[in-house]
């Protein structure tokens, strides 16, 4: 996600946090009921509509765009470091020398 976009995701919290404060709240508790519904709830469901709407819109803006299989370039295949050739036979573990099988322990 862009800095852009971690901003816009900021100043829209700032801004839903205030408008669903005490000052705003007082404004439209009234007694007045468009189609029926009271004001307050009808400013709150609409407020957290838009704050839904925008994030939408933020996180959309700020997605990558995606890559096409055939744009993707492979480096060339020269530049791969080379492999070690040795035998998993010719690796010794640390700690064990040539030795008959388990002196130390009685038969």
């Amino acid at each position: 996600m862009r800095q852009q976009s971690k901003d816009s995701i900021v100043i829209l919290f700032v801004f839903g946090s205030l408008a669903l404060n005490y000052p705003f709240l007082d404004l439209f508790d009234r007694a007045w009921m468009p189609f029926g519904i009271p004001l307050l709830y009808l400013y709150l469901y609409l407020l957290w509509l838009a704050i839904i709407g925008v994030l939408v819109v933020i996180v959309r803006h700020s997605q990558l765009p995606s890559i096409e299989p055939d744009q993707v370039t492979h480096p060339p295949e020269e530049s791969a470091p080379p492999r070690p050739e040795t035998e998993v036979a010719d690796r010794k573990v640390p700690g064990t020398a040539d030795r008959p099988d388990r002196p130390d322990r009685p038969e």
